[in-house]
Order: C-alpha cells, then structure tokens, then sequence
C-alpha cells in the first residue's frame, strides 16, 4: 500500500506542476518537444563514445508491448505475461562472475545497466498503457526533467498484473502475476565537463502464483490434448496453493573524472539486496507433490513447503581508460563480496566470499570512422575467463566469444534432492563465433546470420530437477535468414531460424523458427497514420523444458511436444501527432488449425486475447 500512495503523490506532484509550467513563446506555439529530450547511456560514456538520442515516435510494431514480443517470440515462458522465461536458444551468458542463479524472473525488472539518463529543456513525461480484454494490464510511467541544466533526476515506473487463464477463476480480476518495478536515476555533468557521475536505485516486487499448469481430467494421461483445450479456465491447475515472490532492491553509481586529455579515472559500485521466497501451502495434503511434482525425496514431513533465501551483495570496479595511439583502451580491477541465508536445511546458506576479476579493453576505429574493432578480456580467481572480439561495418558483423563460467550457486545446491552444497561442479568452457551481413537488392533487403557454439561442461537440469553437468561437448550451429520486401505502402518481413543441435538430450530448441509479418501502411485524412496487418508465429514441435518454481530452474522432460501449430496475431497501429495507439486480436486462428497449444510442457499458450494500448507523451 505504501507503494501506491508514494506514486500517487508522485502523479500529483506532476499534474500540480503541469499547471504552471506553461512553455511557450510568444505566439503561443509549443517550442518543446521530442528533440529537446535528449538521454544518454552508460556503456557509451564508459566506452568514451557519450551519445545522445531522442525518445523513439516511430509507430513501427508499437503493438509489440513486451520484451519477448519486440525479440520474435525468441523466449520460452509459460503462457502468460510475467511468467517465468528463459531464452529459446542456447545464449551464453557474457558475466563470468559466480552469479545466484535466479533469472527467472529477472528480464520483467529494469536493468540498471541500460538507464536511459535523461537530459531535458522541459519537463518530460511519457505514460504507456496496455489492457486486454483477459485481464491482463500494463503501465509504464516516466517522469523526467532537468533540476540544474547539468543535474536531472527521472521516476521510471512499471506495473504488471495478469490474470488466470484457466485454474478456475472465479472472476475475470483474479490474478496469476502481481508485479512492480520502479527505478529512481539522476545524472549530473560539471560545467567543464571533466566529472560525470550517474546514479539509479532499482525496485523490484514480482509475485506469481504457481499453478504447475493444466492438471489432466484423468490420472491415466499426462496432459490434455491441444484439440480438447478449449477454454482454458475450465481446467484446473495442478498446484492451488503455490505463489513465488522475486523482491530486490539495487543500487548502482557509476562516476568518471578526466584527469588529462586522453586519460580518466572511473569507479563502479553495486550493492544488491534480494529475497526469493516459495511457499506451497497445499504441500502437506498432496500426497503425490513430494515425488511427482517436486521430486523430493525422501516425503518432508510438513504441511507446508517453503524457502526464503536471502542474497547479498556488494561490487567495486576501479579502472582507467583513455586514449593511445588510436586505441580507446579500458583497465580495470572488479572486487565482489556476497553471501547467502536460507531457511531451507541447515546446509543451505554461505557465508561471506569474496571474488576478484581483472579485465582490460580496446577499441579502434578504422579510417573511414564507420569500421571499428574492439576486444575485451576478463579474469578471475574462480578460474573465471572472457575472451570477446568483434568486428563491425555496415556491411558485416563478426564477432568472438570464449567462456569459463562456475557454476552458479544454486546450481550448487541443487545437485541432488538432499540440497546440499556440492562445489564438485567445474567451470562451464564455450566457445561462440557469429557473422551477420546485409544485402540490398531493389526492394529486397535479406540479412543472413550464422553463429556456433562449442560447449564442455554444460550444466542442465535433469528430468528430477536436479543440476547435472555433460561429460561430452555440445556443439549448436543456428543459421538464420531475415527478408524484408517493401512495395508502395505494403511491407513483408520475414525471419527463419534453422537449429542444428549435437546433444539435443541436453539442450531442448526447436529445430525451425519462422516468425512472418504483413503489414499496410497509410495515412488517413492527412491526419491518421494507421498501420495494419498480420503476424504469423511458428515453431516446430519439440519437448520444450518444464519448470520448477521451488528452485525457478526449467528442467527437462520427455513426456510432452509443444508449439507444432502455427498461430496468428492481427493488428492495427494508429498515430495521431504525438499520440500512439494499437488494437490486437493475439491467437486470432485459435480453432484452426488446433483448438490450443503449448509453449512448455502442460502450460498452454495464449488463448485468443484482444490487447488495447495507448502511449502519450508530454513535453511540458
């Protein structure tokens, strides 16, 4: 509750100060706008290349209104927004530092690393709102403007909540996912322009129930056949009683100071405090959760299944960096400090380890300025190792990647059904090339990409749930192909992905993706622009992993293919000077060629939805 009075006296605040902030000249034309709104990023202040953009008033797929939708679907969830998600193909991770392990739910908070800082004439403001018509409703607000002309401070809110789509709900209100997201960030630049410094503080509230997925009308089947889903809220879920907590707070400061032309200092901190919770109240009645579900072994004795683990952790990184002989180059130390308290067995916490990584970049830009070359390394005393290359054109992309990871931590925890601490786990060693290149030909434009990876030590999670780790490699080559066809006021676009997988026992992709868009672009009464079409998704059937909520890790199983239908989403996008609006029929073709499907193992995808949003931005 504390929460919603502090954003509603924020939203006061600003409808208070709306009244008098009348910028206007003196013949009364708005002289603010989208161009006098300017943010920066802090990889290119950190990489010596400070760039300003303006906010993005394109109308171009405004209708996709997550992350997963703008990637093509190239995630795995479980069926609605806010659910747990992983990446639908193998993605290695850039962070060698010995991380927790809770990613689940980690992509619906704001990362820190990507702030957009603000530097605005006027007072900015800029409110995106979905709805749909199964419950599901979205907001963003961002508030923003310039205390100083060097000093700005920014309020970005974030709000999800989803409702059932099936587990009997009784209204259509009741919800599967509660979630909040709020990040406060300043940025202040001296006037001479020798000292930067840029500040955030991250929250992040997300709270689901987890419902397991459909529970099958018979205990002599595993799950319900697509053709027979129907309405989903007829069925019930597995678990009644099940809900997860992702609660953590963030702060993060990056500064800079230049010492000479050519040479600065810079100093990082992050200190993060998070606390995951499950708690499954039903546990003790269900005789079946121990083994089936959780695979626990031997039965607890509870009536309730819990765990509260508590993460801390504090991170410095000094370093310089500067310019020499054409070089932008990069040193710096990393120092980590972390533990973990649990009440989940004796044996489940740690105390207070620290890590130390060294690490050093270059850049080079070539002649022309539109070529550039960079390459990173990094070290560490948990045999940790990053080797990264890349070189970019306008033409061409290649780019290198060597991996050493440990283990996370709750991989070591989660090594048998005992979850005790097994630091018996080695490194996990990849190595990721990629090329990407674009050809235009008329009204074509085709970009081909290919990338390979090779990997040792894999660690998966097994058909028990229990972390495992491959005694041989694992190679996966994915090619892909995107076609874009542009003829007066229609547009074609297309992407295929094809995957060819060594071990696919170990790691679980569908073999082709193709993601293809129609759309009709026009303006109407010289005020209107209106953008409408169709999207197809598709990918062929595979046993997509299933999830457990107790350690939010995805695990394998044999039992089930999911996707093998194609599914279709109509849309329309409208632009009205500032004003941006779309309507979507998402799952438009449920009923054809299938009456359903699923995107993991018994958790069934969107059912035939109608979206609503709407993006208003203010410049005074």
């Amino acid at each position: 509750m504390k929460q919603k009075y502090i954003i509603l006296t924020f939203l006061l605040s600003v409808i208070y100060g709306f009244s008098y902030a009348q910028i206007l000249d003196d013949s009364t034309k708005q002289v603010y706008g989208v161009k006098t709104v300017r943010y920066m990023l802090e990889d290119d202040i950190l990489n010596n290349r400070k760039t300003f953009y303006n906010p993005d008033t394109s109308l171009t797929n405004f209708h996709l209104f997550d992350f997963s939708l703008q990637s093509g679907l190239l995630y795995q969830d479980l069926g609605n927004v806010g659910t747990a998600i992983k990446p639908l193909f193998f993605l290695p991770s850039t962070d060698v530092a010995k991380n927790l392990g809770y990613n689940a739910y980690a992509p619906y908070a704001f990362d820190v690393r990507k702030t957009t800082y603000f530097n605005t004439k006027s007072p900015y403001t800029n409110v995106h709102y979905v709805q749909s018509g199964g419950g599901t409703g979205i907001m963003h607000f961002i508030h923003s403007q310039n205390i100083k002309p060097r000093l700005n401070a920014t309020l970005d809110v974030r709000r999800l909540a989803a409702s059932k789509q099936y587990g009997a709900p009784q209204t259509r209100e009741e919800r599967s996912v509660d979630s909040w997201a709020a990040l406060f960030h300043s940025n202040y630049e001296s006037k001479d322009g020798k000292y930067i410094i840029l500040g955030s503080y991250n929250h992040f509230n997300h709270a689901p129930l987890e419902q397991g997925g459909i529970k099958p009308l018979s205990d002599t089947v595993n799950f319900v056949a697509e053709n027979s889903l129907g309405n989903y809220r007829d069925y019930l879920s597995k678990r009644t009683g099940a809900a997860s907590r992702d609660w953590r707070n963030e702060w993060h400061i990056y500064h800079q100071y230049k010492l000479s032309n050519g040479f600065q200092v810079y100093h990082t901190l992050d200190y993060q405090k998070r606390r995951d919770l499950y708690t499954d109240v039903k546990f003790g009645s269900d005789s079946a959760a121990s083994t089936s579900y959780y695979h626990l072994s031997p039965k607890s004795s509870k009536d309730t299944l819990s765990m509260d683990v508590r993460y801390r952790l504090l991170e410095n990184k000094f370093g310089i960096k500067g310019i020499y002989k054409g070089f932008a180059y990069r040193l710096y130390f990393r120092q980590r400090f972390y533990n973990l308290k649990s009440d989940f067995g004796d044996d489940f916490r740690l105390k207070l380890k620290s890590e130390t990584l060294l690490g050093g970049w270059a850049n080079y830009f070539f002649p022309d300025s539109v070529r550039r070359a960079y390459a990173e390394t990094e070290f560490g005393t948990n045999g940790n190792l990053r080797l990264q290359a890349e070189y970019l054109s306008p033409m061409i992309k290649l780019s290198f990647l060597q991996l050493s990871s440990p283990a996370n931590i709750l991989d070591e925890y989660f090594v048998s059904a005992a979850y005790r601490r097994n630091t018996s786990l080695k490194n996990v060693f990849s190595n990721n090339i990629g090329a990407t290149t674009t050809i235009l030909s008329g009204r074509w434009t085709f970009t081909p990409s290919a990338n390979y990876s090779l990997i040792k030590n894999y660690i998966y999670y097994n058909q028990q749930a229990q972390a495992t780790q491959t005694s041989v490699p694992i190679s996966i080559f994915r090619v892909g192909l995107g076609l874009n066809y542009q003829w007066k006021k229609w547009s074609i676009s297309n992407q295929s992905y094809f995957v060819a997988n060594s071990e696919e026992q170990f790691i679980r992709m569908p073999r082709f993706t193709n993601n293809t868009q129609i759309a009709y672009t026009f303006l109407y009464a010289k005020t209107l622009l209106i953008s409408t079409g169709l999207e197809i998704y598709y990918r062929t059937a595979y046993k997509a992993d299933n999830f457990m909520p107790l350690n939010r890790q995805f695990y394998l199983q044999d039992q089930q293919l999911v996707w093998g239908t194609p599914v279709a989403d109509a849309f329309a996008d409208l632009k009205i000077k500032k004003v941006k609006l779309f309507f979507k029929f998402a799952h438009v073709n449920q009923g054809f060629p299938l009456n359903g499907y699923y995107v993991s193992s018994t958790y069934p995808g969107l059912r035939r939805t109608f979206y609503l949003g709407v993006n208003w931005p203010l410049f005074d």
